[in-house]
C-alpha cells in the first residue's frame, strides 16, 4: 500500500514537473509551440486519471496548473487549463466506459468553452482577435470567390469557432488514442475520421434542415442571419462526412498515405460541393456497407 501511494505521488509530480518544463521551454520560444504543447499535456492527464482516482488528477491538475501560471504566457495558461479539464473528463469517462458520443461532446464542449476564453473573454489580454482572422481568410479567398462579402465572413464567427473547436477535439482524442493504446488503454471504438458515419436518421433530418434553410435563403430571400448559420453548419456536416467517405475508401484499398490529399481536397471551393454531395449519398444510400460487401464478395 505504502509502495503504491509513493509510486502516484512521484508519477504525479513527475507530470507537473514535465508541465513546468515545457512551459519554461515554450516561453523561451516566444509561444511558438503552445498550441501543440496543449495536445500533448492532454495524454499523460488521461492516463493518471484512468490509472488513479479523480482527486488525485485534480490535485496533480492543480498543481500543474500552480507551476505554468508561474513561468507561462498568458495563452499557454488558458489552454493549458482547458488541457487539464479535457484530461481529467476522457480518463475518467475512459475508467467509466462511457461511449463514444459522450466522449466526443464532453471533449468538444471543453475545447469550445476553451476557443471562447481565448477569443471572447480574454482576447484584449491575447491579443486575439478573431474577426481580424476572418478578414485575413477573406483576403486569401477573395480572388476565388468574388461575390463573397466580407460581411458574410465575418457573420460566420460562431460556425468558425464551432469547426475550430471540433477539429481540436479530433486531434486531441485521436492523439490520445494513439498514445495510450501503447498502455492497453481501450476505447469505446475508433476516432479516426474513416470511422465517422452519421447515421440515417440523422441524416435525414439534417438534410431538411439544409434544403430548407438555402430555400429560405435563395428563393424566398430570408436572409436572416439564424438560416445562414444553420445552411452552413449542415452543409460542413455533409462536407465532413464526404471526407470521412474518401478517407474510408482509401482505408479498405489501403491507401492511408493519400489521405492527406483527401483533407487537402476539403480546402477547395468547388471541391468542397463534391465532398457535400458524397456526405449526402453516403448517408442516404449506406454506400459504405454497399461498396465493402461487394469488395469481400469479389475477394
Amino acid at each position: 500500500m505504502g509502495q503504491t501511494n509513493t509510486k502516484r505521488l512521484v508519477q504525479g509530480a513527475m507530470i507537473a514537473s514535465i508541465f513546468g518544463v515545457l512551459s519554461l521551454l515554450n516561453t523561451y520560444m516566444g509561444g511558438m509551440i503552445d498550441v501543440l504543447i496543449c495536445y500533448v499535456m492532454v495524454v499523460p492527464i488521461v492516463w493518471y486519471g484512468y490509472t488513479y482516482s479523480i482527486k488525485d488528477n485534480i490535485i496533480v491538475c492543480i498543481a500543474a496548473m500552480i507551476v505554468i501560471a508561474l513561468m507561462g504566457l498568458p495563452f499557454f495558461v488558458i489552454s493549458s487549463f482547458s488541457s487539464c479539464v479535457a484530461g481529467i473528463f476522457i480518463g475518467e469517462a475512459l475508467k467509466r466506459k462511457s461511449s463514444k458520443g459522450t466522449i466526443l461532446c464532453g471533449s468538444f464542449i471543453v475545447m469550445f468553452m476553451n476557443n471562447i476564453l481565448i477569443y471572447k473573454v480574454f482576447s484584449g489580454l491575447l491579443g486575439m482577435n478573431i474577426a481580424d482572422e476572418l478578414s485575413e481568410v477573406y483576403e486569401m479567398i477573395h480572388p476565388l470567390m468574388p461575390s463573397l462579402s466580407l460581411n458574410t465572413v465575418l457573420s460566420i464567427e460562431p460556425i468558425f469557432l464551432i469547426v475550430m473547436s471540433a477539429m481540436e477535439t479530433y486531434v486531441i482524442l485521436l492523439f490520445c488514442q494513439l498514445a495510450l493504446s501503447r498502455f492497453k488503454i481501450e476505447f469505446p471504438g475508433s476516432f479516426h475520421i474513416a470511422s465517422m458515419h452519421l447515421n440515417y436518421k440523422w441524416g435525414m433530418i439534417l438534410l431538411v434542415v439544409l434544403i430548407i434553410s438555402y430555400i429560405s435563403i435563395n428563393i424566398l430571400h430570408m436572409n436572416y442571419m439564424i438560416f445562414r448559420y444553420v445552411y452552413t453548419l449542415s452543409f460542413l456536416i455533409f462536407m465532413i462526412e464526404g471526407l470521412a467517405f474518401l478517407c474510408w475508401i482509401l482505408t479498405v484499398l489501403e491507401k492511408p498515405k493519400l489521405m492527406i490529399l483527401a483533407f487537402i481536397g476539403i480546402l477547395l471551393p468547388y471541391v468542397q460541393y463534391i465532398y457535400g454531395v458524397l456526405g449526402v449519398i453516403d448517408i442516404l444510400t449506406n454506400l459504405r456497407y454497399n461498396i465493402y460487401h461487394r469488395k469481400g464478395m469479389s475477394s
